[in-house]
């Protein structure tokens, strides 16, 4: 099942835009930017390269996980922190099985939930000055 168009990132700008002012969570399999959006829901990007694995049976299987696991956090629209999210896998993320990059995701949303609501209040605060 695809993610809905409304939670997909695209476009070179909304990429653009992460990559400049992001909040970053990494580890060993992925790297996960993030950026506080102005949009209705939060969105989710993804760069999976040749460089991760060069057959594409794996590429696509990290992208499903990567998708499944972004759907199960943020599906419900009242969790978590609007925001724009870009999914970069590291080589690494190729050899190892899904329940355990589910699980890694899972702790990478829930940083940058932390971060963010951080990130909002601190905007909010300087809104009001």
């Amino acid at each position: 099942m695809s993610l809905p168009r409304r939670f997909r990132l695209s476009g070179q700008t909304a990429f653009s835009r992460v990559f400049k002012q992001a909040i970053v969570s990494s580890d060993g399999s992925f790297k996960v930017l993030a950026r506080v959006s102005d949009g209705p829901l939060p969105r989710l990007g993804m760069a999976v390269s040749r460089q991760v694995d060069k057959r594409a049976v794996q590429r696509n299987r990290l992208k499903r996980v990567i998708r499944e696991s972004f759907r199960a956090h943020y599906g419900n629209q009242e969790r978590g922190v609007l925001a724009d999210f870009v999914v970069l896998p590291r080589r690494q993320a190729a050899s190892i099985c899904n329940n355990l990059l589910f699980n890694q995701l899972e702790r990478h949303w829930q940083s940058l939930d932390h971060r963010l609501a951080g990130e909002t209040r601190k905007t909010h605060a300087e809104a009001r000055r």
